[in-house]
């Protein structure tokens, strides 16, 4: 019996400061823990499944799930917090261990001057 596919060598957020989203983008993974290779056939097939969350030990919030792509979009965080972000691997009905989490952050957004009022 096969053991669980071992999961993507990096996870890596891409930041754009325009959009409200985090991109997890990854590795596909094309072995399984034990090193053998995964049929060439079953690669496009393995699902991966996003996560987020504002703990690094584990992003517990469901994200969206892809197959046979290599950008999965979850929620940015909250102004002012980070949250971190990772990926399992899902392949003939079991799945991987989260990748390494990685994390984003977004700053509280300082107003422009003359766009803040004194308190009377």
């Amino acid at each position: 019996m096969r053991k669980v596919l071992f999961l993507l060598l990096a996870v890596i957020l891409l930041i754009s400061a325009n959009v409200r989203a985090a991109f997890i983008d990854y590795d596909r993974s094309t072995t399984y823990t034990d090193n053998t290779p995964i049929p060439a056939a079953k690669i496009p097939t393995i699902q991966y499944q996003g996560w987020y969350g504002p703990t690094q030990a584990d992003p517990e919030n469901p994200g969206q799930t892809v197959t046979d792509n290599a950008t999965i979009t979850a929620p940015d965080p909250p102004a002012g917090s980070t949250w971190w972000y990772s990926v399992t691997a899902i392949l003939d009905g079991k799945t991987s261990v989260k990748a390494a989490a990685k994390s984003k952050t977004v700053p509280f957004q300082t107003p422009a001057a003359g766009q803040v009022r004194g308190v009377r």
